[in-house]
């Protein structure tokens, strides 16, 4: 399955006293797999840059979570964090990421009566980050059913704030 994280190798060396680097490969099924390589002191480095919701939101691939590059997309795709914690990036531009790539349509506070009007049909694919509610406590609160066109992330915005971004994906 794509974006899973299946397996990680490691290859130790003897006496090996350099910096190791980190590859984050995303493997799909179209033979153009993702590859983020970086050293774990880039990460600890870099500052982020921070941004309400743009034109575009950006979230990583499993392989990039995974291997802790949290921080890095952000400077090396010039894209702005949501939120320290929401790892979710966004931007004005459309720009090649390694993961999935969102037009967002709507940014609505968390709340069925400010929800709904966005959701015609009353379905989406519902994704948490950096959110205290689950997936299925949302569709409680607010009789979203499964499937269709439209994504929405529910997030913590630079704010502190709790939000719906209502986004359709860019294939």
């Amino acid at each position: 399955m794509e974006n899973d994280v299946k397996a990680l190798l490691y290859l130790h060396e003897k006496d090996f006293t350099a910096t190791a680097k980190i590859n984050a490969v995303n493997l799909n099924r179209i033979g153009n797999d993702e590859v983020f390589s970086f050293l774990r002191a880039e990460e600890k480095q870099v500052e982020s840059n921070f941004s309400l919701p743009l034109e575009y939101i950006y979230e990583p691939n499993s392989a990039l979570l995974k291997a802790g590059a949290f921080k890095l997309p952000g400077e090396r795709f010039d894209l702005a964090k949501l939120h320290p914690h929401s790892h979710l990036y966004t931007s004005n531009q459309l720009v090649s990421f390694p993961g999935r790539t969102f037009e967002c349509t709507a940014v609505v506070p968390y709340g069925k009566k400010a929800l709904l009007p966005h959701l015609p049909e009353k379905k989406a694919n519902i994704t948490t980050r950096n959110f205290p509610d689950t997936v299925h406590a949302i569709r409680k609160k607010t009789g979203i059913k499964e499937g269709g066109s439209i994504f929405l992330f529910a997030t913590t915005n630079m704010e502190e704030k709790l939000v719906m971004l209502v986004c359709r994906k860019v294939e």
